[in-house]
């Protein structure tokens, strides 16, 4: 489940609190840089570090989700594994992984843990800039950036609190206690200006010791850049929740190094610009449809095969461990979540009850179309205040779904049609459903003699626009295409959900604890 209308703060809040939970409490001293060779202050032990790393590797995988193409994880581990061997600090046992973020993005956690975005995949144009953005991410790891920034870390966690009742106080939006909750993600999610250039230091040095083109560092900033540019019209400068260098100065930089880093070709995997594409031919591109997908304000799930009517006209959030609307004023919120296997809503309701310590009131069970599903009442205590709630457990296909609908104390009465009718809309997907559901993905098509773009692009049913398929492609929207000339395309597929007799995705673990106030309780 992904989020609709800010793909990137929802997923960064959820890590960055994460992160910080398992970034607390440890202190460890001086230690030498294993990439500098200098006494530095860092304040979590290698044990922690590794401790802290697995922890954090799990809520990584529940969070953000794992891309499930083994070959495509062997390839991406084959590469990182070379650079491992080579990197300064050899007592980490690495993993690389692909992580589900459409998103062009990659990065490290503590003890090894390395990954790549799908959408970094779709972004990059050879092996070697795959490579060196790897490398870069080892070199976090060997230069022990996360345990040096264990003291930003903590400090976050006060800043998280503090912008979270900010915002709760002052605005009536709900985005802005979101964006309180993104701001600590971004301290959190920072390295420094100096520690971004030892990794792509890093980064080049390993590549030319592999016998790889160190130059597919600056080439893949540079392709950075220009996906920079089409969203934001400018070219990228340092702020708040990307304290990172500009990315036309590291480019710069990470040129003049590349050109005078001495090389020859080795390892690779992919020979060719061709073999490269090839393997990274099909990843999803955009949303992916396994985690449901909203059309209007109808969200359907192919895989788990239901659909759900949320308030229309309310701000959705598609995340991996719920479905969430908020109304345009912030101040009532319905979700979806799974409660868990099972095919009585009633015990689900009294274990929900127990483990939450709630009082049930107006409990009931209901049916809802074939249905069987049990409703009650209840006010929730949060660190925000009370929030009055309308809780539905929904027996269907051997799991329990529940279903809140709920706003701040006092606020019920003004949405209570919406948010009665709310579990109502829950029913098994329909045939016409499935026609509905659709994901994009990256193909590889080839030009012919005398094709522009914009004719490859009518021809082969690119869904991206010609300035997203220039810079896909590490070309401007004018440049002539040569006969047989490979070009990455994004097409609008089909879905094919699981086989009823295939195991679907595996069910998200269900939430421990009530659902979070609505978004602008105050």
């Amino acid at each position: 489940m992904r989020d609709r209308f800010s793909p990137a703060f929802a997923r960064a809040a959820a890590l960055g609190l994460a992160t910080l939970v398992v970034l607390s409490g440890s202190f460890a001293g001086c230690s030498t840089n294993p990439v500098t060779g200098r006494e530095e202050i860092v304040l979590m032990s290698e044990e922690r570090e590794d401790e802290i790393g697995k922890q954090a590797a799990v809520e990584v995988a529940a969070q953000l989700g794992i891309v499930d193409d083994p070959k495509l994880h062997e390839y991406v581990n084959a590469i990182g594994q070379e650079l491992a061997s080579l990197s300064p600090r050899s007592d980490v046992e690495y993993e690389f992984e692909v992580v589900e973020m459409e998103e062009p993005n990659a990065f490290a956690l503590p003890g090894g843990y390395v990954y790549v975005s799908r959408g970094l995949l779709a972004l990059a144009n050879s092996e070697a800039e795959l490579a060196n953005v790897i490398g870069h991410e080892i070199g976090h790891v060997a230069a022990r950036h996360a345990a040096q920034r264990d003291t930003v870390q903590k400090a976050a966690t006060i800043l998280s609190i503090l912008g979270m009742a900010a915002a709760v106080a002052t605005s009536g939006d709900g985005r802005a206690v979101l964006a309180s909750q993104y701001l600590g993600a971004g301290i959190v999610a920072s390295y420094s200006r100096e520690q971004e250039r030892q990794a792509d230091r890093v980064a080049i040095e390993l590549t030319a010791k592999a016998g790889i083109d160190p130059g597919g560092m600056a080439r893949f900033l540079k392709q950075l850049d220009n996906a920079t540019r089409l969203q934001t019209g400018a070219s990228r400068a340092p702020g708040f929740f990307d304290s990172h260098p500009a990315t036309p100065e590291r480019f710069a930089e990470a040129t003049t190094r590349a050109q005078v880093e001495r090389w020859s070709p080795g390892f690779s995997i992919a020979k060719s610009r061709r073999e490269f594409l090839e393997r990274i031919d099909g990843i999803v591109v955009g949303p992916a449809a396994k985690e449901g997908v909203f059309r209007e304000n109808i969200f359907l799930h192919a895989d788990m095969r239901f659909a759900l009517r949320f308030p229309h006209g309310w701000r959705q959030l598609n995340l991996r461990d719920r479905v969430v609307a908020v109304s345009p004023g912030g101040d009532a919120i319905t979700a979806l979540e799974l409660a868990g296997a099972g095919d009585d809503p009633r015990a689900a309701a009294a274990a929900y009850a127990r483990a939450n310590q709630l009082g049930l009131d107006d409990a009931a069970p209901i049916r809802i179309g074939d249905l069987h599903a049990f409703r009650a009442r209840s006010t929730v205590r949060t660190g925000n205040g009370f929030v009055d709630a309308l809780l539905t457990w929904v027996a269907y296909d051997g799991q329990i779904y529940l279903l809140t609908a709920g706003t701040p104390a006092g606020a019920f009465p003004k949405y209570e049609g919406i948010l009665r009718s709310f579990a109502r809309g829950f029913r098994p997907l329909r045939d016409a459903d499935l026609a509905q559901i659709d994901e994009l993905r990256l193909r590889i098509v080839e030009a012919k003699e005398g094709d522009t773009l914009a004719a490859l692009s009518e021809r082969e049913g690119n869904a991206w626009n010609l300035n997203e398929l220039a810079v896909a492609n590490a070309m401007f929207v004018g440049d002539a295409l040569e006969a047989g000339q490979l070009v990455k395309i994004a097409r609008r597929e089909r879905y094919v959900p699981a086989r009823r007799d295939e195991a679907p995705a595996p069910p998200r673990a269900p939430l421990q604890g009530p659902l979070p106030p609505p978004v602008g309780d105050r």
